[in-house]
């Protein structure tokens, strides 16, 4: 599967927040195991942003001023 930019994903400020994006990652991929190839590739998609969402943030910019 292709990787797919996330826009803007914002920074995670606690472990219990992480910690909800991973769960509901993890709940969105045991969905996808019941539903037809082109459904579960909409759900792998939000479970790979809700992962980026949970990851810790620095604040460096992307692109340098």
């Amino acid at each position: 599967m292709a990787k797919q930019a996330i826009l803007r994903p914002t920074p995670v400020k606690s472990a219990e927040g992480a910690r909800r994006w991973l769960a509901r990652a993890a709940q969105a991929r045991r969905i996808a195991l019941m539903l037809a190839a082109k459904d579960a590739a909409i759900l792998e998609s939000f479970a790979m942003e809700c992962e980026a969402r949970a990851a810790p943030r620095d604040d460096k910019p992307l692109i340098a001023a």
